[in-house]
Order: C-alpha cells, then sequence, then structure tokens
C-alpha cells in the first residue's frame, strides 16, 4: 500500500499506477499553489513543485479507494462495517452530479454534540462523498481526521477508472474527469471550503440530517449512541414551504462560508447558515443581516443583498446566476464560487421566489 503524504514538504506523488488520466508530474501545493507550475492534468499538476497541499507535514493516506476503509469488497461496492450511509436534506449544488455520502466512526466513540451547531469528531473519523456525473462513476473524495485540529484531516479527491473497479488518489485535480464535464478538485482546493467550518465536515450536521415530521438520520445516530448529546427532536426550519426552501438552499449552498466563526465572518456580516436555535424566520441570518443591507461592490446595476419584492434589485439573486470561476480558486463573483459551471434554475427559482414574496416596507 502507497502511503500519501499530505504535507506542503512532502515529495512530488507518483498515484497514477493503474490509472491512465492521473497526471503524475506533480502535486497540489507547494510553491506554485493552486494553479501555479502548470494546470491541473497538465505537465506541471495542479500546483507547484511541492508536495500534497493541504494539512499537517505528517499526514499520510492510502493511493487506493479500495485501501481506506470504505469497502470490504470494492468490486461488489460491499460496505465495510460500521460505515454508515446518510443524506442531506438541503444538497448542494454540483452541477446535477449525483452524490452519496457514508460515515465511520471509530468503535464506541461519539461525535461530541454539545454544540449542536457546531460538531466536533473523534479523532479516527472518516467521511466519504461519492459523484457520478450523466450516469458515469467519476470520483470518491476521502477526510480522514488524524489528529486534533482543522490541520488533523487528510483530505483527497480518488478518481475511479473506466471499469469501475478502483479509484486512484489523485491530489493534483481532474478537469472533464472520465469523459465528463465534472471537474475533479485538487487536494489543496478542498481546505477553501472545508477551512470554514468548525470541524472541518461541512454535511454532517443537526439541520442537515433533520428531516420534516422527523425520524431522520439525526433520530437514527441518537439512538445508535453517536452522539454525545443527543436532541430531543429534530430540527425545522422556520417558515412557509417558499421560504424553507430559500432558506434551504442558502444554508446547504452559502451557509458554510456566510456563518459565524471563520475567517470570512470579521468582513463580511451576511449571516446565511442556519441554526437549530432559529424558532422564526426573523431570527434567521437571512432575513437579520441581507435586507436592504449594501454590498461591497457594484455588480450588475446591484448594491444592496437583498431588497425585498425586488429579485432583480437584489445582489444576492444576481450572483448566483452567473458563472466565471473555477473548481480551485475562486476568481470571480459566482456564488456558490467554486466547483460549479452551471446555473441551478431550480435554486434560482426558489431564490427568486422567496425575494419577490417578501414584504417590501
Amino acid at each position: 500500500m502507497l502511503l500519501l503524504a499530505c504535507g506542503a514538504s512532502s515529495p512530488p506523488l507518483d498515484v497514477g499506477s493503474g490509472h491512465p488520466n492521473v497526471n503524475t508530474g506533480g502535486s497540489a501545493g507547494g510553491d506554485g499553489g493552486a494553479g501555479g507550475g502548470g494546470g491541473a492534468g497538465g505537465d506541471g499538476g495542479a500546483g507547484g513543485d511541492g508536495g500534497a497541499g493541504g494539512g499537517a507535514g505528517t499526514l499520510t493516506g492510502p493511493s487506493k479507494l479500495s485501501e481506506t476503509g470504505l469497502y470490504s469488497e470494492i468490486s461488489t461496492r460491499t460496505l465495510a462495517p460500521g460505515v454508515i450511509p446518510f443524506s442531506l436534506r438541503f444538497e448542494s449544488w454540483t452541477d446535477g452530479a449525483e452524490k452519496e455520502r457514508w460515515l465511520l466512526l471509530p468503535e464506541g466513540a461519539q461525535i461530541d454534540t454539545s454544540d449542536m451547531d457546531d460538531w466536533e469528531f473523534p479523532v479516527g473519523t472518516k467521511a466519504w462523498k461519492q459523484f457520478k456525473r450523466d450516469g458515469v462513476l467519476v470520483e470518491t473524495r476521502l477526510l480522514w481526521k488524524q489528529l486534533e485540529g482543522k490541520e488533523g484531516w487528510f483530505e483527497m479527491p480518488y478518481v475511479w477508472n473506466a471499469e469501475g473497479s478502483e479509484a486512484f488518489a489523485t491530489p493534483g485535480g481532474l478537469p472533464n474527469a472520465n469523459g465528463t464535464e465534472h471537474d475533479v478538485p485538487s487536494q489543496q482546493a478542498c481546505s477553501y471550503c472545508h477551512s470554514m467550518v468548525g470541524d472541518v465536515l461541512i454535511g454532517p450536521g443537526a439541520i442537515q440530517l433533520s428531516r420534516e415530521g422527523g425520524d431522520g438520520p439525526l433520530t437514527e445516530w441518537a439512538l445508535a449512541g453517536r452522539l454525545s448529546r443527543p436532541p430531543s427532536e429534530e430540527f425545522e426550519p422556520p417558515g412557509t414551504p417558499v421560504v424553507k426552501a430559500a432558506l434551504g438552499y442558502l444554508h446547504g449552498n452559502c451557509g458554510l462560508c456566510h456563518r459565524d466563526g471563520n475567517s470570512l465572518a470579521a468582513i463580511r456580516s451576511m449571516r446565511l447558515w442556519l441554526k437549530t436555535t432559529d424558532q422564526s424566520i426573523e431570527e434567521t441570518g437571512a432575513y437579520t443581516t441581507t435586507f436592504n443591507e449594501k454590498t461591497g461592490h457594484r455588480f450588475m446595476d446591484t448594491t444592496m443583498i437583498v431588497v425585498p419584492g425586488k429579485p432583480e434589485a437584489s445582489q444576492l439573486v444576481a450572483r448566483i446566476q452567473v458563472r466565471d470561476s473555477n473548481c480551485d480558486f475562486p476568481t470571480g463573483f459566482q456564488m456558490p464560487p467554486l466547483c460549479t459551471e452551471k446555473v441551478d434554475d431550480v435554486g434560482v427559482s426558489n431564490i427568486r421566489t422567496w425575494v419577490e414574496q417578501l414584504p417590501t416596507p
């Protein structure tokens, strides 16, 4: 088993064995940073001359997905004992890709849910997310907590071969993977999103694991003893179906950056992350921090985040309708800023309808 280092001081990694599409000329991170020394798939790989990028220098992980602990038998997709499938209520938009998620906790360990809005995962936790694009199996991403703290997570995308028999670590990322329009991000790019939340994992949380009417994964995990402080009930966003659809979209696609406690919070007052304590729409960040609030710049003739009743004057609406960035680095005005090249028409419609129905002063 080839172990891959996850640190900027690591040497270039040869991860292409058995996978004809993986570039082995360089790896993400190092002196060049994302995009330096050659683009993803080019002669230099995604990044410069340095190592795998992101995470602590001592972290290592397997070169093959079959060695990560997800499957007991990869050829039949038989999950390993203890691996938990789960789904999110408000899925993030990745250009229509189908996603599956799994979690593995160390035996006997619990997730620290003393702060219901900011979970802490035990060392040894592994989480996987699989992507299919247009029916084609493309990649599975691994997050593995090896040490305490944000720097203790090993992060790696694994790209599947054409036969679907194995996936290989691809730290430099891969554009248009497996003949699809899906761009696999570099290992370094993982941190752009995952550094924005308290303990790296974005999906598993009280809001996302709740379901309308209860009996969602949150209840299942509580009954199984996986939560240190299980809630007495699941959490329902406030408001009408129109409001819930809008708040859910903003939570799943925007809230991970626009929330308390991360580096962006000090320079942007907008808060779009739903909290378990939000009992009414007036308490949510989307209502308290966006209405008639000025933006930091003019874009498409808009200068306010949300103008109630006027989606055409609301910059929030304008920016989710454009695509001018790329998968590895936020370069333009689009929102969400990464890993999407197509507009989410359903999401845009939900946000427009919500803004149109907001009462004007």
